[in-house]
């Protein structure tokens, strides 16, 4: 069989799919530059409803061809489409500093859950590491611009590639992979389209190595690998991967990348996202076919709705600005098409249990995409990994005090970090300050928001502290005393998150002091600026404004005074007294 014959057995067999037998063409590429991609769809489904036409095998797979998409082969002809996320790095010890999550999402006493936190995040190919086709392709691609990806000519900076599936896996490329069966004779059916759900976290996970596996045995050549037989491979995405890409990746802004949402280029927020709406009587009645909605700026489906999506990483409490505790059960991301606005928000996580009294966990709206990656210390790396590790050793040597000396700042890292990077001090200078004012303000909102819920927990607490106080039955008093002891417990564990989120503010705080009089104006300035622009000046935006006075007053009364910083003053001004009265 060729290497583009598919033959469709007779209705109701079942066979073992056969090699693909690539020829010439490593992997498939519609990497078309200066060809206008392809505009997202809106059908299928229409109105609501599945079309009447079943599309062919090609249009099952990739329903809304983009430029530059990048396909993998799969049994029986079919295909599992991939978009680039590059992630600009000064080396291969460097990554790109994001936060994930979100302030809220819904559930404003649950910050614990995924509170804005910093996360690192980076790819283990460079474009020379890549099958001739795709790097060729994505070096032409950098060359004409492609969003925060760095030009082949950047001598200081690198762009470091993962592979993200463009879609959710269906119901068509699990048969492919995991029930070996291919399309037969009356072509697929429309369930075919939807994305695979009802399967477990291990499935997902045994989906890969399979897919894995018949890439390694039957089209080889179509995979990345360096020497040693070491070969790039299919695994679910990291949360970092999933989030990165699901908010934009390389095509936003770092501004954008920190917003609730990517940008909706003036559409509304429905052209995105399938979900249950507000107020609405019931959700829509299933899952919608892949590609039926428009594609975020990185050119990916359905990361919001739909079906929720499984990553590899185990949950984590989210509390300042860092993941920490012991490791649960596996995250989903991105809600489905059963849930609500807040639900699906890119930073939002849930927790689901790997097992449940049955077995396995396993629900109707659950399902996964796969990433391309491969492992970082190849052998063809050793050279390059030794000298960039001794250039990086002797600059981080360079920046730890000797014994005596100050306290190394965040400044000095930033100008050791800029050093490598050939980056402008002024350029570095401002983005390290406005990362931290970014953070302060995340922390600042957290702040106020357990503060609102610890004085809601005293209150309940003092109104039943009066009951028991009163003359009432032992029983009733059990009852009650059982009661005060939960809010008590309550109250304290609001206090600890407030003192750790308070430390964290007014070491943002302290940041600003290892910086410049003029630099710490003029960003104070811009960032002023940018948030009375954002949105029309909406009611989220004038409320982060209002906490940026908060925080531009912290930094001039303590900058200019040297005075130490009392936590207790810091939180009055951020939660006066009066506001929780009201």
């Amino acid at each position: 069989m060729s290497g583009t014959e598919k033959i469709w057995p007779k209705k109701g067999a079942r066979v073992r799919c056969a090699s693909l037998g690539v020829s010439g063409i490593v992997m498939g590429v519609m990497l078309i530059l200066g060809h206008s991609s392809a505009p997202a769809q809106d059908q299928p489904p229409a109105a609501g409803g599945l079309g009447r036409l079943v599309p062919t095998l090609e249009g099952a797979v990739n329903p809304n061809p983009l430029a530059a998409d990048l396909e993998l082969p799969m049994p029986c002809g079919g295909t599992l489409v991939f978009r680039h996320m590059c992630v600009p790095a000064e080396g291969f010890f460097g990554d790109l500093q994001i936060e994930l999550g979100c302030n809220a999402c819904g559930r404003p006493g649950e910050g614990f859950m995924e509170g804005k936190r910093r996360a690192s995040i980076s790819g283990p190919f460079t474009r020379e590491d890549l099958p001739e086709v795709w790097g060729v392709a994505l070096t032409e691609l950098a060359e004409q611009g492609d969003g925060a990806c760095p030009r082949p000519s950047d001598p200081d900076r690198t762009g470091f590639y993962y592979f993200i599936g463009k879609y959710e896996i269906t119901n068509l490329q699990w048969k492919l992979v995991m029930e070996e069966t291919c399309p037969d004779s009356a072509g697929i059916s429309s369930d075919d389209l939807r994305p695979r759900t009802g399967i477990s976290w291990f499935e997902a996970v045994e989906f890969t190595r399979r897919y894995t596996e018949w890439l390694l045995k039957h089209v080889p050549e179509s995979l990345p690998h360096f020497s040693g037989g070491r070969f790039a491979y299919v695994r679910l995405p990291t949360e970092a991967e999933w989030e990165y890409a699901a908010r934009g990746g390389h095509m936003v802004s770092q501004q954008a990348l920190q917003e609730d949402f990517f940008p909706l280029n003036g559409r509304p927020y429905r052209d995105y996202v399938v979900f249950t709406e507000l107020g609405a009587t019931k959700p829509p009645q299933n899952l919608a076919w892949i590609g039926s909605k428009h594609p975020n700026p990185a050119g990916l489906f359905d990361t919001a709705g739909n079906a929720a999506e499984m990553v590899l990483d185990p949950f984590h409490f989210s509390l300042g600005f860092r993941l920490h505790g012991a490791a649960g059960g596996f995250i989903a991301k991105g809600g489905s098409y059963l849930k609500t606005a807040p639900e699906v928000m890119p930073g939002r996580r849930e927790e689901l249990p790997f097992f449940l009294e049955g077995g396995a966990y396993r629900s109707r709206d659950l399902g996964f995409r796969v990433v391309l990656s491969a492992i970082v210390t190849p052998r063809d790396r050793y050279e390059s990994l030794g000298l960039q590790w001794s250039s990086v050793k002797a600059l981080h040597q360079r920046s730890v005090p000797s014994s005596g000396s100050q306290k190394t700042t965040l400044l000095d890292h930033e100008t050791a970090r800029g050093v490598a990077e050939g980056t402008p001090r002024e350029t570095r200078h401002a983005d390290a300050l406005t990362a931290a004012v970014k953070s302060a303000l995340f922390t600042a909102e957290s702040i106020i928001a357990h503060s609102l819920r610890r004085w809601a927990v005293l209150h309940e607490l003092r109104r039943l502290e009066l009951l028991n106080s009163l003359v009432l039955p032992e029983s009733s008093l059990q009852v009650l005393q059982q009661d005060i002891s939960k809010v008590s417990s309550s109250v304290a564990d609001a206090n600890l998150t407030i003192t750790t989120l308070l430390e964290f503010y007014i070491e943002r705080i302290r940041e600003t002091q290892g910086y410049p009089d003029p630099v710490v104006s003029e960003q104070m300035r811009t960032i002023a600026n940018q948030l009375k622009r954002e949105e029309g000046f909406n009611a989220n935006v004038k409320s982060r404004f209002q906490v940026f006075e908060i925080f531009e007053k912290h930094v001039a009364l303590y900058n200019a005074k040297g005075r130490t910083i009392d936590p207790e003053e810091v939180l009055a001004d951020l939660v006066p007294s009066g506001a929780l009265e009201n």
